[in-house]
Order: structure tokens, then sequence, then C-alpha cells
């Protein structure tokens, strides 16, 4: 005799109200702690976007978007891809992924908050 185990109407949601209940206890972890560690400069998406955790380190040579008074003014903490409020020091940035990135720094892909 084979020893398999039916999956009958009971078993089928017990078994979804399982994963249901896993599902939701996931949804509930913050971003942020499902986030990598803070991007560096060194990492390969880092430099080809040109970030830097300093913004006035720019080379505004390679990457005149950041040069002039408008380029200024330019920082990750008032960027629509930064996640954060204005005066976090650190918060997620969705160029990299929802990894933290600095307040304080800048990238190529930085465009203004509407």
């Amino acid at each position: 005799m084979k020893n398999t185990k039916l999956i009958n109407r009971r078993n089928f949601l017990k078994l979804g109200m399982k994963a249901s209940g896993g599902a939701l206890a996931l949804s509930a972890i913050p971003i942020q702690l499902l986030a990598d560690d803070e991007v560096t400069v060194d990492e390969p998406l880092a430099q080809a976007m040109g970030y830097v955790t300093d913004a006035t380190t720019v080379d505004t040579a390679k990457f005149p978007k950041r040069a002039g008074e408008a380029g200024a003014s330019q920082f990750c903490n008032n960027c629509a891809l930064y996640a954060g409020k204005v005066d976090d020091e650190i918060a997620p940035c969705s160029i990299f992924q929802n990894r933290p990135v600095r307040g304080l720094g800048w990238c190529n892909a930085w465009v203004a908050k509407s």
C-alpha cells in the first residue's frame, strides 16, 4: 500500500492559511531591514552612476549636471528617488535596489522631487 497523503479540501485550506500567514508576516518587515549594507563608491553600479557620499566632491567636468548654481543644490536627500526625509542622514534609494545611500551624497540619476 502506498503511503501518500491525500490533498482534500480541509488539508488544502490549512495549507493555504499557513502560506498566507507566512506571506503576511514577511510583508510586515520594513524594506530597510531587508536591504543590504550601505552603497559604497567602489561598487560597479555606483561608479557607473557617479555616486559619491559627499556631493561637494563630484567631478563636474565628468558630470556637468552637478555643475553651476542649479547643480550645487542637488543632493540625494532632495532627489525623487530617495526614500527618506530631507533631514535623514541615510535612507534607501530606488536606483540601488533600495539599499541605503548618504543624504548628502549625489549620483547622475538625480531627479528633482515634484
